[in-house]
């Protein structure tokens, strides 16, 4: 028996339609099957008219498989998959080979931050790469950072904040400085040292970080008063050409000078009472947990000029929930601002697991990253979900302004794979459109939507046998925690 369905009902598997005059009706089982053998008759005579099977569309994000049934059961989709002039070259070929741009046609995709910005495509060389776990965030960085170095040379200065340890073997690769912080060790940087760019800028940047510090170490605002009395010692000590530390920031306000009091329009007891809780901060970066990791001058030596670049290693406070985006925003300030002193040199600057600086340093980093093309740097940060970006706002607003203060400096968004509870987050954010929005959920091992400025493209990252071998990253992110709650 055959029954009437209206235009435009998906049919399950099996069954066949007729139109006659506008109207669609089912055609009875007996005679579809009869049609059906018949059509399979004559194409087994025509061996040489079938389509290939082993052709995927751009949209189609399957690892295994092709395009199922018959040219009859073709969409455009597919078709496009197949059309020989179905290629876009407006990403151009500078920079280096990533991989092949999976939606336009399977050609070369490349990539470098500071040539998109020379040729007009960027406005600002900084990037963000997300994904979930065992998705190929980590190995896309690598691939990037390794390649980079391999085409530009001495022209590419990498420097990586590595809180996991994970870069040991790319940076043996690549002949980098690695730089081990922890509780007690040989090596310390000072987060109060100058940097480079102009004096005042100095100043400005030294006085954010370490309101920063005492912020994540209180788990509160500043007062005025503490903020005007730490912003002024600061200033003091930074009119003397000899470095200081935080150490001597924690003298400075524990014995204020009389013009201090003075301008506080407090008791010498008022005052002290008051930035008590400052000194314990500054004292606490500087003893227990984080002891002699930045409570002194810098003792490391790095070939800044000449040198191909240094990874610092985080991994001993990483399983450390309080110490580690304290230990995340002093170190990624001592390196930027060493980047900062050589604008001559490309410097790309990769801040893994960037929530936990994001955690203590958001104002900061804005700030930072504004700065990005003025001295040459290209700043990437990895994290695993846009809510990562969010989680440590206070509310909503709070977060909606964080997340849109960071991603309004940088044009280039990678995004790989992320869970269905963040797609919709991620679609906000990044301003995606419907089409991105459905591939975002879909992507398989390797595959990332690259936004790159106003244009986007999925983009399959291909890695070398000995790439996979030196990443490891299928261990490299199966094992370890994924970042927080």
């Amino acid at each position: 028996m055959g029954r009437l369905i209206a235009a435009g009902t998906i049919l399950h598997h099996g069954d066949s339609l007729m139109r006659r005059s506008g109207e669609v009706r089912l055609l009875p089982s007996e005679q579809a099957r009869q049609r059906h053998a018949r059509a399979v008759a004559q194409r087994s005579e025509r061996p040489h008219q079938r389509p290939r099977s082993d052709v995927r569309p751009p949209g189609a994000f399957s690892a295994h498989g092709g395009i199922p049934g018959d040219w009859a059961r073709s969409t455009m989709a597919h078709l496009c998959s197949v059309y020989p002039f179905h290629a876009d070259a407006s990403f151009g070929e500078r920079g280096v080979l990533m991989g092949a741009n999976v939606t336009a046609g399977m050609g070369g995709f490349y990539f470098d931050p500071f040539e998109f910005y020379a040729q007009g495509h960027l406005t600002n060389p900084n990037m963000i790469v997300m994904g979930s776990v065992g998705f190929g965030k980590s190995a896309t960085v690598k691939a990037l950072v390794r390649r980079l170095k391999a085409v530009y040379g001495a022209g590419r200065y990498l420097a990586i904040v590595d809180p996991k340890g994970e870069y040991s073997a790319l940076a043996h690769d690549l002949g980098l400085t690695v730089v081990r912080l922890h509780p007690g060790g040989t090596d310390r940087v000072n987060p109060m040292d100058p940097g480079g760019g102009d004096p005042d800028g100095s100043v400005i940047a030294r006085q954010n970080l370490a309101a920063q510090l005492v912020i994540g170490v209180l788990g509160r605002e500043l007062s005025p008063l503490e903020d005007a009395v730490l912003g002024w010692a600061i200033e003091r000590r930074s009119q003397s050409p000899l470095p200081f530390t935080l150490r001597d920031l924690c003298a400075e306000i524990l014995d204020p000078p009389d013009e201090l009091v003075r301008l506080s329009r407090h008791s010498p007891l008022e005052l002290a009472r008051a930035t008590a809780p400052v000194t314990f901060a500054l004292d606490k970066l500087c003893s227990r947990t984080l002891r002699g990791m930045f409570d002194g001058p810098t003792t490391v030596s790095i070939d800044w000029d000449h040198g191909p670049g240094m990874v610092l290693d985080l991994s001993t406070v990483y399983g450390n929930a309080e110490a580690l985006p304290l230990v995340m925003v002093a170190a990624t300030h001592w390196l930027t601002g060493a980047l900062r002193g050589r604008p001559e040199r490309r410097s790309v600057q990769v801040i893994d697991e960037a929530w936990a600086a994001v955690r203590h340093g958001a104002g900061y980093f804005q700030s930072s990253l504004k700065l990005s093309r003025t001295y040459g740097v290209a700043t990437v940060l990895v994290c695993h979900r846009p809510s990562d970006l969010t989680a440590q706002a206070d509310d909503g607003t709070a977060a909606a302004k964080i997340a849109a203060g960071l991603l309004s400096d940088i044009q280039t968004r990678v995004l790989l794979r992320q869970p269905p509870e963040q797609v919709a987050l991620a679609a906000e954010m990044f301003d995606l459109t419907e089409r991105e929005r459905d591939w975002l959920g879909q992507l398989v091992q390797g595959r990332g939507i690259w936004r790159v400025g106003a244009r986007s493209a999925v983009v399959h990252t291909v890695l070398t046998e000995n790439e996979r071998r030196l990443f490891d990253t299928d261990q490299a992110m199966v094992d370890q925690d994924d970042g927080p709650a």
